[in-house]
């Protein structure tokens, strides 16, 4: 019985032609989408494409969240609700000619456009540069050379996927801390999201409600403050000496170093 129920497990994995995932990786991709959504940079797809190569975890992993339309008139909504960091264009997406919708988004702002190139429309790309865009990405995208072109674009992502408080550093990307530039044992999940919010606000007050937003998002399970104080004690005593994490009665918690 065991035995053809290991079968059948590995028979659907084959056909999916997907790979396992461990608990923790689910976990920690979660967690990367979230802190990307809440507090990272924002990235606008305007592709009637899909999304076939993971673009949205790639990029949530060096803090920038990725919101995906498939037509220009959705990505002029979007571009008004998000003021995005960035808008990636392909000259495929239908509605709004693309090229008007990288005049119009131009006129309305300063996102750094990026051309999506496909070869055999190789053509309309340049159409889109003398509408304003700054760089083309050839698709499938790959998170590694958007990361890079989009280093280079006028409004800074660096600080998105790395905060620095005094001696603390913390890179969400490569999920590490570092004190004094020294990297610590990795922190449990909700203690490293724990340490982000407060590194986030500091020196200012995160509130309880704020951290049970960061920590269980806002459908989870919402604890107690009793919880949130033993994941506090737990991140001092890791932190020593190099910050303060305060109780403020009554307000929340703050980070000072």
């Amino acid at each position: 019985m065991g035995a053809r129920s290991g079968r059948r497990q590995s028979s659907r994995t084959a056909l999916d032609g997907v790979p396992p995932v461990s608990s923790r990786e689910a976990t920690v991709r979660t967690y990367l989408h979230r802190w990307a959504e809440t507090a990272g940079a924002q990235l606008l797809v305007v592709d009637p494409g899909r999304d076939e190569a993971g673009l949205a975890d790639g990029m949530a992993g060096r803090g920038i969240h990725v919101t995906w339309v498939s037509s220009t008139v959705d990505g002029l909504v979007e571009f008004g609700r998000l003021d995005p960091h960035a808008v990636v264009v392909s000259p495929q997406a239908p509605g709004v000619p693309a090229a008007e919708f990288v005049t119009a988004i131009r006129r309305h702002g300063s996102p750094y456009v990026v051309a999506a190139l496909e070869r055999k429309y190789a053509a309309e790309v340049g159409v889109l540069m003398l509408a304003g865009a700054s760089a083309v990405v050839e698709r499938p995208y790959s998170a590694a050379h958007l990361w890079e072109l989009l280093s280079h674009s006028p409004r800074s992502l660096e600080e998105h996927a790395r905060l620095v408080v005094g001696p603390i550093e913390l890179d969400a990307a490569a999920y590490r801390v570092l004190i004094d530039g020294q990297r610590i044992a990795d922190l449990p999940l909700k203690e490293f999201e724990l340490l982000r919010a407060l590194m986030l606000r500091a020196p200012g007050v995160v509130t309880d409600n704020e951290l049970r937003e960061a920590l269980w998002g806002s459908e989870g399970v919402r604890p107690s403050g009793n919880t949130i104080a033993m994941h506090v004690t737990r991140l001092r005593h890791r932190l020593g000496d190099a910050a303060d994490v305060r109780r403020i009665r009554g307000r929340g918690y703050s980070l000072s170093v």
